[in-house]
């Protein structure tokens, strides 16, 4: 009894052990039995999803600066519209052009007939072919972006900092200036500001003028008052070499007496000049501008300096 207890036990042991096989060799191929990519059709897949990602990232960064640089220059000073608003307002343009030019970009890779990866299903839901789709389309849209950025070469990226500031200062010295041409009875004054980056002495704010005046900051009276950080008063310009008498040939004025000083930070750097032209005596004759008129000027320069603190916070 035994042995057939052995033997009988044996039987059903082989039995089991070959269902179990056969249910292991029928049951589906779990998904580390895929075959894995090659290296050249991972470096494909790569390809064909950083290709894309070019397109829509060079359009994306193109209309966000290009848009965002518009409305920071024109509704940016306007307004009082910060910087960082225009970009977001520049972004919202973006969105809406990707969505629009969406279709365009999937037409032009379409076109371009990329070599097709040969992946299946199965091969695509692994790990590594989504690790190299994923660092193809970063790599894509990474360089789209720089190459959107290539529009920052020809643009004027100060041009909005320069008129808001413009706009910041004519409100506060405005005032100054018109009152200060009354009060010293002179044709013409100008609060030039420098810019520091471009060596110019800029303004908008002249009596008598339109638009923003750039020289460099070395030319002329202004550039030599400047320079030298002293009052500068002279009674007939064109006896001055200093004197740029192509600004009169341009503008249509005549310039005789000038009286500059500079004006100074809170560590004594010039920042900026202030000029008076054509002092007027009472029979509205042009003079010579005095002592009294350089004490005067001296006095405005300091308020400038104390505004300008102000403007910059």
């Amino acid at each position: 009894m035994q042995s057939l207890a052995l033997g009988s036990s044996h039987h059903f042991g082989r039995r089991l052990s070959i269902r179990l096989k056969s249910s292991v060799a029928a049951a589906p191929k779990k998904k580390d039995d895929v075959i894995l990519p090659t290296k050249e059709q991972l470096h494909m897949l790569a390809y064909r999803a950083a290709i894309p990602m070019v397109g829509f990232g060079f359009m994306d960064n193109l209309v966000m600066i290009t848009a965002g640089e518009a409305i920071d220059s024109t509704l940016g000073v306007a307004l009082g519209i910060s910087t960082m608003t225009a970009a977001g307002f520049g972004q919202c343009c973006s969105d809406v052009a990707g969505n629009l030019s969406g279709g365009t970009v999937d037409a032009a890779v379409t076109r371009m007939k990329l070599q097709h990866h040969g992946l299946s299903e199965n091969q695509l839901d692994l790990k590594i072919s989504r690790m190299y789709k994923l660092l193809g389309a970063c790599v894509g849209v990474v360089t789209g972006c720089l190459l959107g950025m290539s529009c920052l070469l020809f643009m004027d990226t100060d041009k909005a900092d320069r008129a808001r500031k413009a706009k910041e200062l004519s409100s506060i010295f405005d005032h100054i200036m018109t009152e200060g041409r009354a009060l010293f009875n002179a044709d013409r004054a100008t609060l030039f500001m420098l810019d520091e980056e471009k060596h110019e002495l800029w303004s908008q704010i002249a009596t008598g003028t339109k638009g923003i005046i750039k020289v460099h900051e070395d030319e002329g009276i202004a550039g030599a008052c400047l320079q030298s950080g002293e009052i500068i008063n002279i009674e007939n310009a064109y006896d001055d070499k200093r004197f740029n008498q192509e600004v009169d040939g341009v503008t249509g004025f005549t310039t005789k007496s000038v009286l500059a000083i500079p004006v100074k930070n809170e560590t004594g750097k010039c920042i900026g000049v202030i000029q008076m032209l054509n002092k007027k005596d009472k029979d509205d004759k042009v003079t010579s501008f005095g002592i009294d008129d350089e004490k005067l000027i001296s006095m405005m320069a300091n308020h400038v300096t104390s505004f300008i603190k102000i403007v910059d916070g």
